[in-house]
């Protein structure tokens, strides 16, 4: 897809009037944002389909969550569907579309794990497929490979970010009596394979190692014997961060010290996005952390969460599923949520709040500000804002660096997707966004337009 190309091409122009967000982190500290299981139903993907050009629409769902995930260094997302291609399924054996990858990436994921419970949903053709997929994205990922070769090379996965050199780990608990021959290899839970791996990371100079984990009793909010038994025998090998998932809802976070070194568990991130609807599934915790080397030693800094839920909500001719954190929605865009969806996200966020009180240690949660750069922004979203529409491209553009912080997508009433570029308020703001546009021969006749209630209007100049 032509816009997905553009939103992945990169850009040496920048611009002070346009609204990003910088990284203000020293060069020996790493911020890391995890978020949890990414999923698609049947519901979500019949949802998305665009039938107006036959494509499947995500970015518009992911767009309250981007302009946070930027703000971290790395950011990590278990991809709990496979990408088997057509004919697209969801539960019990997912195959997902492409483009929800696709919108991952252009989110802001730069790490995906791959080993979870439904990694064989499509057998090895899935397997083979996805990783197909995430390298053609040129995006991290982990968890599974083609070949015991390539796991040899590729793992643990080492990702070396401000001077500081990550081990990235993943395992799950199964497949649903799912498996794949060889020579395909899925990362199990095992605590003779985990050790070597752990002793493999050493080898590579790690200076901190992180530990995802795919396991525990789904639904349940704390943590069972299992996942506490193989938590402490990552942490006796050298883990330094264990970071969890597959509940399907939220579990506690405990920052704890262990013979003076401080390490960090994440039983459970709950959902990140799904069509799941019973109470404690309907969302999950995105959970940051920030590490700081100093004189050869690599230690946990801060850590923080943002409760997120997802939202579905029809848009024109295209469902959205919503990620959205804390934040007054209604005020500014009354039709966005009914009473009772405001209920149910409201009890959401009470029953995470209420969880983490009485079990999570050490972790401090974040929350959207209106008068932030971040509220700004969703105001502008709920209320409608300008932009400027690319209404050609070229392969020139696509050589270009840096597109994906300025360039983002909509969906109009009638399903029409828009490539746009810049957020802003006013119309004259907007003729600074369309002079951006033209200086870096992104596009020969860029409008200026006024999006609002997902209705694309045309603005006369």
């Amino acid at each position: 897809m032509i816009h997905t190309r553009i939103l992945k091409a990169l850009s040496l122009c920048s611009i002070a009037t346009l609204f990003v967000f910088t990284n203000t982190i020293a060069q020996t500290e790493v911020s890391m944002i995890f978020v949890g299981d990414v999923m698609q139903h049947d519901g979500q993907i019949e949802a998305a389909r665009n039938s107006a050009n036959d494509t499947y629409e995500y970015e518009d769902g992911f767009k309250f969550v981007k302009p946070i995930l930027n703000q971290y260094d790395l950011r990590v997302a278990n991809l709990e569907v496979t990408l088997a291609g057509a004919p697209y399924k969801g539960y019990p054996q997912f195959s997902a579309p492409d483009e929800l990858s696709e919108t991952l990436v252009n989110s802001g994921f730069n790490v995906i794990l791959t080993a979870n419970n439904h990694s064989c949903d499509r057998g090895s053709k899935g397997v083979v497929r996805t990783l197909d997929v995430l390298d053609k994205l040129g995006v991290k990922h982990t968890g599974t490979f083609r070949s015991i070769a390539e796991r040899n090379k590729n793992y643990p996965l080492m990702i070396e970010e401000n001077g500081i050199r990550i081990a990235m780990l993943n395992y799950t608990y199964g497949t649903n009596g799912l498996s794949v021959s060889a020579p395909l290899i899925i990362n199990y839970i095992d605590s003779a394979v985990i050790k070597k791996d752990v002793e493999r990371a050493k080898e590579l100079k790690a200076d901190y190692i992180v530990c995802n984990m795919h396991w525990g009793t789904e639904y349940k909010p704390l943590p069972n014997n299992y996942q506490k038994r193989f938590e402490s025998y990552c942490y006796d090998l050298g883990v330094d961060m264990v970071i969890g998932g597959h509940p399907h809802v939220v579990q506690p976070i405990e920052k704890k010290n262990i013979e003076n070194q401080e390490k960090l568990t994440v039983w459970s991130l709950g959902n990140f996005v799904s069509n799941m609807k019973v109470r404690y599934t309907r969302g999950g915790v995105m959970v940051g952390a920030s590490i700081k080397k100093s004189n050869g030693s690599t230690k946990l800094k801060d850590v923080n969460h943002w409760f997120v839920y997802v939202h579905p909500k029809q848009e024109g001719k295209i469902k959205q599923y919503y990620i959205l954190p804390d934040f007054n929605y209604i005020d500014y865009r009354e039709d966005f949520m009914s009473s009772s969806d405001l209920q149910k996200m409201s009890e959401f966020f009470e029953d995470s709040r209420s969880l983490y009180a009485e079990h999570t240690i050490g972790s401090v949660e974040k929350t959207i500000s209106e008068k932030s750069a971040i509220g700004a922004l969703y105001k502008s979203y709920l209320k409608g804002y300008y932009s400027v529409y690319l209404p050609d491209v070229n392969d020139d553009i696509l050589l270009k660096k840096g597109m994906s912080k300025y360039l983002h997508e909509t969906v109009d009433k009638d399903g029409k997707s828009y490539i746009v570029s810049g957020v802003a308020s006013t119309y004259d703001q907007a003729k600074g966004h369309r002079q951006f546009v033209l200086d870096c021969k992104m596009s020969s006749e860029p409008k200026i337009v006024f999006i609002q209630l997902n209705n694309v209007t045309r603005v006369e100049e």
